[in-house]
């Protein structure tokens, strides 16, 4: 069972980023590009597109955020309590809380669900997505910073996300009507090409990741982020009392590994981006096993 789940559901995602870590080791590629790409085009794509077409309802949504609060408020004491014990000092605490808060439920989760769990599933994993990226841009910057940005310039940061504009704009579509096809038609394109467009971006950029690894650091981040992450999602999805595939889907999605998206944080503003580059890497390389180890718990 957990091999069929492996190659059926974390296999597809995994060759797709196996193409772009090897088309910037052989031919090198520009990720910038690829990430505004992504970033200003398809993925606001993705997000109308779904949502427009969406059957979630607005307490469904709300229920979403509170998880994803509710959840990346438990990491961040689990990551505090784990600092402590290990002695870390306070520019490796907000490294670490840099690299165990924040997971990859953009370029690596949506594809997961979609696979194990269907359109109905990625509906899901779209809402998640929206609510996580406007904590990650508000609050990662912040720690990557160790408080130079205030919570003002941080929220600034997050309306300059086209992925806000995308999902108010599909909020105002639901309520007035159905746009055009052939506007619907238009979207579906760059819609249909996001995922794959990230898993390529996410091996490129994992390909220039250092490996330098401080392993007491990265292998304790490491297992915060795969094993702790995964426990305290099913905890909290008991207490809270999700049922079905919106609690399938947001457990997957809060068990993910590190979100690269917080390395180029890490590197601007010098927050251990070696360590926090290590344990974004490392915790790619094993999710597979912890995430088929997830995936048939939840089936």
């Amino acid at each position: 069972m957990l091999l069929s789940i492996f190659v059926n559901n974390i296999l597809p995602p995994l060759l797709v980023m196996a193409a772009g870590f090897v088309l910037e080791r052989a031919l090198g590629v520009d990720p910038k590009a690829l990430s505004r790409l992504a970033l200003y085009v398809f993925t606001p794509a993705l997000i109308f597109g779904s949502l427009v077409n969406s059957q979630i309802g607005g307490s469904e949504f709300g229920q979403i955020a509170l998880f994803v609060v509710l959840f990346m408020f438990i990491m961040w004491g689990i990551g505090l309590i784990t600092s402590r014990i290990l002695r870390f000092d306070s520019r490796q605490t907000n490294a670490f809380l840099l690299a165990t808060l924040f997971s990859n439920c953009g370029n690596y989760g949506l594809a997961v669900v979609l696979f194990a769990f269907g359109q109905a599933g990625l509906e899901r994993a779209l809402a998640y997505f929206v609510v996580s990226s406007l904590l990650t841009h508000t609050f990662a910057a912040y720690f990557a910073s160790r408080g130079s940005f205030t919570m003002r310039q941080s929220l600034r940061n997050v309306f300059k996300l086209p992925l806000i504009y995308a999902v108010a704009i599909a909020m105002i579509v639901r309520l007035i009507g159905k746009p055009p096809e052939f506007l619907m038609r238009a979207v579906s394109m760059p819609q249909a090409g996001a995922i794959p467009l990230m898993q390529i971006l996410l091996g490129v950029q994992l390909a220039r990741i250092s490996r330098k690894l401080d392993l007491r650091f990265v292998g304790s981040a490491a297992t915060v982020q795969l094993v702790g992450s995964a426990i305290m999602a099913f905890a909290l999805a008991a207490v809270m009392g999700l049922q079905g595939i919106t609690r399938q889907t947001l457990i997957t999605e809060a068990s993910m590994p590190a979100a690269v998206s917080i390395l180029a944080l890490s590197i601007e503003f010098g927050s251990n981006p070696e360590e926090v580059g290590g344990v974004v890497f490392l915790s790619t390389l094993l999710s597979p096993l912890t995430l088929t180890v997830v995936l048939g718990l939840l089936k």
